[in-house]
Order: C-alpha cells, then structure tokens, then sequence
C-alpha cells in the first residue's frame, strides 16, 4: 500500500513485515552460524574459523599518475573486476580496469540529475547497480553499472547529512547520518525502517559513526572513531561485539571478507587492521611499510586481493589477505 500517511521517516520504527521478509533471504546465510557462545554473540563451530591472518603488500594499481585524482574518497568493485573511484574534488565516480586503464567516467558538479557535489561513497548491486552518495547534495543516486542516471533513490529531504553508505544483498540501504549519529535503514522496497545504533553511550551506542558495511551472515559493522571502536550488530539492530585496539583505534571504512573478517582502516596509525570473525583482539595489520599509509577507502577485487585506496597519495595498493586458523583457536 502507498498511503503518504502511513509513511515512516529513515528514522521511524521498524517495519514489522521486514523482520519476516529478511530472515527468509537470511536463511541460507544464517544457517552458516552454528549456534551462540555463551555471552549469546553468534559464534561457529570449534575449529570451522577461518581468519585473516596476514597482510602483505602486493604493488598497486598500475596508471594511478594518469588518472587526475582529487582527494578521492570511496572505492568499489564492479562485476567485470573494474574498479570505481568516488573522486570527490572532481565530482566524478572514475572506473578503471584492474591493470589501470580508465574505462569511463561520469558526474560532473551540480545538483542535477547525475551530477555531484562531493560524491564520497560507493556501493555496488552487482550486476545491476551503481549507488553513490552525493554527500555536499544529501542524497543517494542510482546509477546503471555503464554510469547512466537511473534515479534518486534517497533525496535530501530524507537522510539528514549522510556520510556512508552500503547496499545489502537484497538491494536495501544503509546510511551513516552524521546529523542523529545512526544508521539509517531502508528496505529493497523502499520502506524506511528502524535505525541502527543510537546516539549515546552503553551497548548500541554510538558518538561518532563514519562508515558501515554489511557482513556475509547479514551482520552490520559500523566505524565510530568517536568512541575508537567498530560496533557489529545483527541486521535487526541488535549489537553483537565490540572490537578495538590496545593502542587505540581510529576507525575510517569497514568491509568484511567472504570468511567474516572485518578489516578496518585504522586512520590514527595509518594501517590496516584484520579482526577474526565473530570478534577478538586483531589477527593481523598492515602498515604500508617504508612509506606512510593514508588509508582512505577499502575493497576487494576479483581476485580476493584487498584494495586500499590512500587517499593522500591518490593511488590504490594492493594486499594480499593471507587466511589460516584464528589465534584463539590454536
């Protein structure tokens, strides 16, 4: 039903229909988590664990030089393997082959249809979609994986100031909103639902969140340098772990490997943190050796090589996520 009424804002209560349309996309997924630990966070069978283990430098993407970059800000993987760029000083989303070679390049600066004011995040419906977040516009637009305008699918008068932004495997939306310090949640049928994580202190929590990224068993982690840690909840809104850092943690982007790993940009030391699925201390870290790491943006290519995008240099580097037994399971 369509009734302008019955409308709910991004920051309005769940739902109710959502819980019973996600678990059933979930339920494969799901099915991989074996059973709760006994604080009752998910964990999987003894011994199952798979963790990343090492981080180890493997060159760059060749071209970087060629390509004009302006503080880019947000990075993403296409189908092909392409890579997009957020160029957010141009106003531009760039593709690049995995060698380097610019394919296309679309935007431009305005507040038009297809045009950006400091596009800052990249989320991929692979195969169909293009999402970016036009953050200077407060909104969301749709693009088609050659760059053409499809819609606005979150306008300005709906999101408060987003920050980040990640698609889920159904096509629903998460939003960073720097404005209540929440995840805002809308459904693949354009529902507004319950937001995750609260302005605030305690368990759910959160004081300053900067990125979010869904998980392969429907977890959402978000980065809230804030309060120096990556909050995970399940895809209701309910917190799972903490993670953070013996010596601080300044949290930048977020992604989870197809194992569970989260792996975090941490910007305080410039590196790259690795977290066991299901949380625990780091089980690996990546500094970018002899030359200072401004890790802006993270992916993961074809080739399930971690990309990471220094922000400062205007390059991307590739990583080779190294995967053996968790530390805690040895």
């Amino acid at each position: 039903m369509d009734n302008a009424n019955d409308r709910r804002t991004l920051s309005g209560a769940i739902h109710t229909p959502r819980r019973v349309a996600l678990a059933a996309l979930g339920i494969v997924l799901a099915a991989a988590v074996s059973c709760l630990a006994e604080d009752g966070r998910p964990a999987r069978v003894a011994g199952a664990r798979s963790c990343v283990v090492g981080l180890e430098p493997a060159g760059e993407v060749a071209g970087s030089h060629a390509w004009e970059l302006d503080s880019p800000e947000g990075l993403a993987v296409d189908h092909r393997g392409d890579i997009l760029i957020a160029d957010t000083g141009n106003h531009r989303v760039l593709t690049v082959s995995a060698s380097g070679d610019v394919r296309r390049e679309f935007g431009g600066f305005g507040w038009n249809d297809g045009q950006f004011d400091g596009p800052s995040g990249l989320a991929v419906y692979t195969g169909f979609y293009v999402y970016v977040l036009d953050e200077g516009n407060r909104r969301v637009q749709r693009f088609d994986v050659e760059g053409d305008f499809i819609d606005v699918v979150v306008g300005e008068d709906e999101a408060g100031s987003p920050v980040d932004l990640a698609v889920g495997q159904a096509g629903e939306i998460l939003l960073v909103d720097a404005d209540s310090q929440a995840v805002l949640a809308r459904s693949q049928f354009a529902e507004d639902l319950a937001p995750i994580g609260r302005f605030g202190s305690g368990e759910g929590g959160l004081a300053q969140p900067r990125s979010v990224a869904w998980g392969p068993a429907r977890q959402i982690a978000v980065a809230d340098p804030g309060r120096s840690t990556v909050e995970v909840f399940d895809e209701f809104g309910s917190e799972l772990y903490s993670l953070s850092c013996p010596d601080t943690l300044e949290p930048g982007d977020v992604l989870f490997d197809p194992s569970g790993s989260l792996i975090v940009s941490d910007l305080r030391h410039g590196r790259i943190v690795a977290f066991p699925p299901g949380g625990g201390p780091p089980s690996a870290s990546f500094d970018g050796g002899a030359q200072a790491l401004s890790p802006t943006a993270l992916a993961i290519d074809r080739d399930g090589r971690l990309l990471v995008l220094d922000g400062e240099r205007e390059r991307i580097l590739l990583v080779e996520m190294v995967h053996g037994k968790c530390p805690s399971d040895r």
